[in-house]
């Protein structure tokens, strides 16, 4: 009887084992993807935060030119 009990578990063990492997394998899969895009967000704010930087220097830049294309004209 004792053996019956023992195959039992063990037949049960061979059920379990392989579905508790796939769904950690599963489980790692998504928390990797998760890392990818979490680290795909923190680039795209950094290029947008540079783009903005770029964008007030280049208007900076488009308010001196005006400031001397004026100046120039005066002079003329």
């Amino acid at each position: 009887m004792e053996l019956t009990a023992l195959a039992g578990i063990m037949g049960l063990l061979g059920l379990i084992v392989p579905i508790a492997l796939v769904v950690l394998v599963i489980y790692f899969i998504l928390k990797t993807i998760k890392g990818f895009e979490k680290r795909a967000n923190e680039k795209l704010m950094l290029e947008r935060e540079n783009t903005l930087t770029l964008q007030k220097r280049v208007d900076e830049l488009n308010e001196r030119l005006v400031s001397v294309e004026k100046i120039l004209k005066e002079v003329e």
